[in-house]
């Protein structure tokens, strides 16, 4: 189920696993730079067919598709949920005479719930964008990056030796341990009986921060102690 986690390595033998990494890392770059440029309209129609190609020539899981799509998800009720109390305010503000106009209370009432869209082309652009950079992340290890790295280094200084290859690779290899760590800290809050309420998250974000910082500490010694 690890593999299930956000931007998680997926050991397949499908064509992309195949492409240079350094090649996957300037593509990783263009296009989802691209996906932001792109009409609202281009974008939600390259969602989907972005999904069902991973499906089906990369064997994404819905688990692992899923997965990629929270950060999306998460945002998009963050907005909507602002959005709702943002329209109360401008109801209830609106009332001059709320005791004397109760039918108007409930009929403003009834548009509170109804979504802005104003924010959908930044929805749009990001869900593109994640799902280009899902693909290229669920289909590189961390050695590739590195050799990536390591490779476009060494053609732009024209050296033999790329010492920023392992600081960048260990920088992209990051963002998939973000979520381990939570799953982790999750599992354990779980055990210890806790519930998925608001106080989940003040308890937990510090020390998933404690975790991030720990590991970066240890990859960074690891680094050092094998340039030595």
């Amino acid at each position: 189920m690890e593999n299930a986690q956000f931007f998680h390595y997926k050991t397949e033998k499908t064509f992309l696993h195949s492409v240079p990494p350094a090649v996957k890392i300037l593509l990783i770059i263009v296009f989802a730079l691209v996906a932001f440029y792109l009409p609202v309209r281009a974008c939600l129609a390259l969602y989907p067919v972005l999904i069902l190609f991973s499906a089906l020539f990369l064997k994404f899981r819905p688990s692992e598709i899923y997965s990629d799509a929270k950060p999306v998800l998460a945002y998009f009720f963050l907005l909507y949920l602002a959005t709702i109390l943002l329209n109360i305010n401008n109801h209830l503000s609106s009332l001059t005479y709320p005791l004397s106009g109760l039918s108007s209370v409930f009929t403003g009432f009834s548009k509170v719930f109804v979504p802005n869209l104003t924010y959908l082309p930044l929805l749009a652009h990001l869900a593109l964008s994640l799902e280009i950079t899902s693909i290229f992340y669920r289909t590189t290890s961390r050695s590739q990056f590195k050799d990536g790295f390591a490779a476009i280094e060494s053609f732009i200084t024209r050296k033999d030796t790329s010492p920023l290859s392992d600081t960048l690779s260990l920088a992209m290899s990051f963002i998939p341990k973000i979520s381990v760590f939570w799953a982790r800290i999750s599992r354990a809050w779980e055990a210890r009986g806790g519930n998925n309420s608001p106080f989940k998250a003040t308890c937990l974000f510090p020390k998933l921060f404690q975790a991030a910082m720990k590991e970066g500490y240890e990859k960074s010694l690891a680094i050092q102690n094998r340039s030595l």
